[in-house]
């Protein structure tokens, strides 16, 4: 009898050992769908009519590497490739009867722990087995593997890994979902691959969770594809607090999703937000707004150099038709015209309009504007109309949660996947100088012992639209407005200042950041500086930041257009300083305008010290401070005169002077 006992023990613990796992436990698979790139986006569309929820994933940031976006997939977190020191390697996967491991994976793994930033590869896979879960790996043979990357643990290694023809791959995936808890499958092409996907699906229990999303193709990045279906989705749009834009998350979201799927605490190391859905049109409405993203990066060249053009159309035809006094006047429009670009780009990107539409009002349109505001406002006042109306409505806008600031020309390129919302690099140097040189021309009007107080309290405001979480979230801009804010003050004030004032002026772009903290953890704003000096790492975490944010900058001089500006621009702005008396001498009597260009200096200099993209924020400064500097000096028509002394005052000071 005890044999037949030990016998029967043993027979039923092989069978609860053979056994499918339990059909209720959750299970979720993470399926890469090959497609062939077309302008339409039809995966986004097939899904849809599958009732998944649906959207587009932003796949890395900056320069586009399939083998990138599935590491950053794999780490939850990514950097720009810029960052890295080392060029991406090679990954191959070498796979037995059972598990497998990632070729490669020494190399890329030391490369990402060398990069100045928290970046793990296996990251995923690693949290999800120390919480008790298995991953397991599907794929096709014949084709390469990248994708199993994702379900590589910290060492690089998988758990199990099937591979095998197309004609197996449904049933072959469907089983590892029955015994795994996660797995990670690189589905077979186009209408092959949505076909396994349909027969999944058909065995697919209630609280199963499908993450879909089109395989990494080579060439140039584009927006992919993506749907969810499972608990709390089913029909609706994709939304992530990553992107903070309805229907575009990012690859890193995914394994925050999964492992709040199931229960499992996310690692600090993680960035990426838990998505979920939201009511918002359908996948055709996804995709306009989309291929909005798709030109935003393709038109900028061609509006500079269709503006620059024009202006210098604009000084040929005043200097052929009035000479000097037409030259001035074509000084002071450009000028205008360049405050008026990013009003009009932020219009355009609400209209849509064809690719030679937008080019021409930019440039054309920006122009005809700083024309009709010179006609009517006098010199040096004219800076503070298109200054306060360009500004006002960038504000009106990131109170929207900036909708049209992300489509625009001027705006942070989501697409690029550095900045999704908010205020951008480029966009911060233009608005703190929108700001600094639109108060220098307004407070002409105030007496001057208001001048100071008027250029802090009004870049206060301006600081705090533009660095606040819930409105521009750019901790850049803070220290670039605040910089260019310390100099005007000082240089309003009519005196030399004295030590403690220059201690102060220092200490004002640190002071702006702790406020930016302060303001972020009662409001809730959630953003980026705050969550990791706060909530992450600490003074370790924030250390990281400057240090990528130095790496990239500096190797933002590789472009060569923006190397010889910023060369030339070093030199103008030695030159400028050097000769400030003679340069500036239309400025001698309006103290408020010329303290607001010093302002414009200091911006551009320390905020492109303080930025990750130092060499285009200094070279757009340079160029902005440039058009200033025209159209100081072609201020003529309707200037605004000093106040004259009372006669009865000006004899006895005219006796006593000798």
């Amino acid at each position: 009898m005890r044999r037949v006992a030990t016998v029967v023990a043993i027979t039923l613990a092989a069978l609860l050992a053979l056994a499918p796992a339990d059909a209720s436990a959750k299970r979720a698979l993470i399926a890469f769908i090959p497609t062939r790139p077309a302008p339409k986006m039809p995966l986004l569309f097939d899904l849809e009519q599958r009732d998944f929820s649906y959207g587009l994933t932003s796949p890395s940031i900056g320069s586009y590497s399939k083998r990138q976006m599935v590491l950053d997939m794999s780490s939850g977190t990514r950097i720009a490739n810029r960052a890295y020191s080392h060029p991406l390697g090679r990954l191959d996967l070498e796979y037995g009867r059972s598990g497998g491991r990632m070729a490669g994976w020494f190399y890329d793994n030391k490369r990402a722990l060398g990069a100045p930033g928290d970046v793990e590869p296996g990251l995923f896979a690693q949290t999800l087995e120390r919480a008790g879960k298995s991953v397991a790996y599907s794929g096709v043979i014949g084709y390469e593997q990248v994708e199993a990357v994702v379900a590589a643990d910290r060492a690089g290694t998988l758990q199990r890994v099937s591979i095998g023809t197309i004609g197996t791959f449904a049933t072959r995936t469907r089983a590892l979902l029955d015994r795994y808890d996660v797995v990670v499958a690189r589905f077979p092409e186009d209408e092959a691959g949505l076909e396994s996907l349909d027969r999944i699906v058909a065995r697919r229990p209630a609280d199963e969770l499908i993450y879909v999303v089109r395989a990494p193709p080579p060439g140039r990045g584009r927006l992919l594809p993506t749907g969810i279906l499972g608990p709390g989705f089913r029909g609706n749009v994709l939304y992530s607090d990553t992107t903070r834009r309805v229907g575009l998350v990012t690859a890193t979201d995914m394994p925050a999703t999964v492992l709040h799927y199931f229960g499992i605490p996310i690692p600090k190391k993680i960035e990426g937000r838990v998505i979920d859905s939201r009511k918002d049109g359908n996948a055709e409405a996804v995709r306009e707004r989309m291929a909005r993203l798709d030109v935003v990066l393709g038109r900028r060249t061609p509006a500079i150099r269709t503006f620059a053009l024009s202006f210098l159309g604009l000084l040929l035809v005043g200097w052929f038709a009035r000479r000097r006094e037409g030259l001035h006047w074509a000084l002071r429009v450009g000028f205008l015209g360049a405050l008026w670009v990013p009003g009009v780009a932020l219009l355009t990107a609400a209209i849509a309009p064809s690719r030679t539409v937008e080019v021409l009002a930019l440039s054309l349109g920006s122009l005809a504007l700083g024309a009709v505001v010179d006609r009517l406002v006098r010199w040096p006042l004219a800076p503070a109309v298109p200054a306060a109306i360009v500004f006002g409505a960038h504000a009106i806008d990131l109170a929207r949660g900036s909708p049209w600031i992300g489509a625009s020309l001027a705006g942070p390129n989501p697409k690029g996947g550095s900045r999704f919302f908010g205020i951008g690099n480029e966009l911060e140097i233009l608005l703190s100088m929108e700001v600094l040189l639109g108060l220098g021309a307004a407070l002409e009007l105030a007496p001057r012992r208001w001048v100071p107080r008027g250029f802090a309290i009004g870049c206060l405001v301006a600081a705090a639209i533009i660095g606040s979480g819930h409105l521009g979230a750019d901790v850049g801009g803070v220290i670039t407005l605040g910089a260019g804010a310390a100099a005007a003050v000082l240089a309003s004030l009519g005196r030399r200042p004295g030590r403690r004032a220059i201690v102060v002026a220092c200490l004002v772009p640190v002071l702006g950041i702790l406020a930016l903290i302060g303001l972020d953890l009662v409001t809730g704003g959630g953003a980026h500086l705050t969550r990791t000096v706060v909530h992450g790492e600490g003074a370790g975490g924030f250390l990281d930041i400057v240090k990528r944010r130095s790496v990239i900058s500096w190797r933002g001089l590789s472009d060569t257009w923006v190397l010889v500006i910023c060369l030339i621009g070093l030199a103008a702005f030695v030159l400028g300083v050097r000769n400030r008396a003679r340069v500036f001498a239309p400025l001698r009597e309006h103290p408020a305008f010329m303290a607001g260009v010093w302002g414009g200096l200091a911006a551009t200099i320390l905020g492109a010290l303080g930025n990750d993209s130092g060499p285009v924020i200094f070279a757009l400064g340079f160029l902005i401070m440039l058009f200033a500097t025209g159209y100081v000096r072609g201020g003529a028509r309707g200037r605004v005169e000093p106040r004259a002394a009372p006669r009865a005052a000006a004899a006895p000071a005219a006796a006593a002077a000798p």
